[in-house]
């Protein structure tokens, strides 16, 4: 285990600064986060304030703008959009103030915790990989064109390495799937606005997301790791939350999803109620889940206590786990001061890692061919 205290002490100045603008970032991001709310929930309201309230409004601007009913709410509105707009700047301003000195932290962080592993700040985890590993549904496009890229990956920092003859890679991601908006669900009346009103405010509200993920379809912690066996289509392992929900009849519910592959069933009851299995081969679903590493990937999942989801392709096995902040970053809704913070992160860190032994993916089945080059 790293001594942090020895960590603390020699990067005193820095957490301190960082601190500073850690808090101050926070701050105007939940302000005009606020404001945009406010906003947008007066918007969703103005028909019925319009279609109630339409003749009391005009009485009451007339009587308080002397006759210009318009001149005193564009004030307001200008006004209003002044204060958010510097509530961004200021947000920005800091934001990279903070991301400054983060890199420098975690660049001593993972010298310490993980010497053999090479951290950079600024890389991502290419969007060809985490479209080549199936994880993320897709939507029925307009506009689909051979070879064209349909998400995009907004995410920054990566670590990556061997743990014994295994290569691994992990690294942030916020993933814009491009297929829902341009889908025939954008062209129902009023549901882009409604779209982007609910993905808004749920962010706004909800604990297991930021508001920094607006618009997005999956953010958290991506794997690319090394895989002891050769395949050939896609074998995909999803959390089973409809199991968890209503029993027996998940089954007939997840056959029906047309965005996967086949439903596979398998005879491991503690591994069934916790995922849902589909692949494009059941026979090859099967050889790569094995009782052994069904045991192994419960087990994982119990040790990590988050949702995982897991996809085999070619050579690799890809690793998703959805979470509100960037593991392979400092998170911002913590204090860089607080008792625990570091140790806490090398902890999530090496248990993810851990995947490597705890799947027992170091031993090789064969002499393997060359891993994927697009990390």
């Amino acid at each position: 285990m790293t001594d942090f205290r020895k960590f603390r002490k020699h990067l005193h100045t820095f957490l301190i600064k960082a601190e500073g603008y850690r808090k101050k970032q926070l701050l105007f991001q939940k302000g005009y986060s606020l404001l945009l709310a406010v906003f947008i929930c007066f918007i969703l309201a103005l028909p019925f304030i319009a279609h109630w309230e339409i003749i009391k409004f005009n009485s009451w601007a007339g009587n308080h703008t002397g006759g210009n009913s318009l001149d005193q709410p564009q004030k307001i509105m200008i006004s209003y959009w002044l204060i958010i707009l510097v509530f961004i700047i200021l947000s920005n301003f800091y934001k990279s103030k903070f991301k400054r000195q983060e890199s420098l932290l975690l660049e001593v962080f993972f010298k310490n915790i993980l010497p053999n592993f090479n951290y950079n700040a600024h890389k991502q985890i290419p969007i060809n990989s985490i479209e080549e590993s199936k994880l993320l549904p897709t939507y029925f496009s307009i506009t689909k064109k051979q070879g064209k890229i349909r998400s995009q990956n907004l995410g920054f920092g990566t670590i990556s390495g061997k743990i014994g003859n295994t290569k691994i890679a992990l690294g942030n991601v916020r993933v814009f799937n491009n297929g829902i908006y341009n889908s025939l669900f954008m062209y129902i009346p009023i549901f882009p606005h409604l779209y982007m009103a609910y993905s808004f405010i749920r962010n706004l509200l909800s604990k297991d997301r930021s508001n920094k993920d607006f618009g997005s379809n999956f953010v958290g912690l991506f794997g690319v790791i090394e895989f002891n066996k050769n395949i050939k289509g896609h074998t995909i392992i999803l959390p089973d939350v409809l199991e968890k929900r209503i029993g027996y009849l998940a089954k007939n519910f997840q056959g029906l999803n047309f965005s996967r592959d086949k439903l596979i069933n398998l005879e491991d009851p503690v591994f069934e109620s916790n995922f849902v299995v589909y692949s494009t081969d059941q026979i090859e679903a099967r050889y790569i889940l094995t009782p052994s590493l069904m045991e192994r990937i419960t087990s994982f999942r119990k040790k990590i206590n988050k949702p995982i989801i897991i996809s085999f392709s070619k050579d690799t096995l890809y690793l998703a786990i959805p979470q509100p902040y960037e593991l392979i970053s400092l998170n911002k809704s913590k204090s860089l001061l607080s008792p625990g913070f570091f140790e806490k992160l090398e902890d999530e860190i090496t248990k993810t890692i851990g995947i490597v032994k705890d799947l027992n993916l170091n031993t090789r089945i064969w002499k393997r061919e060359s891993f994927t080059k697009s990390i």
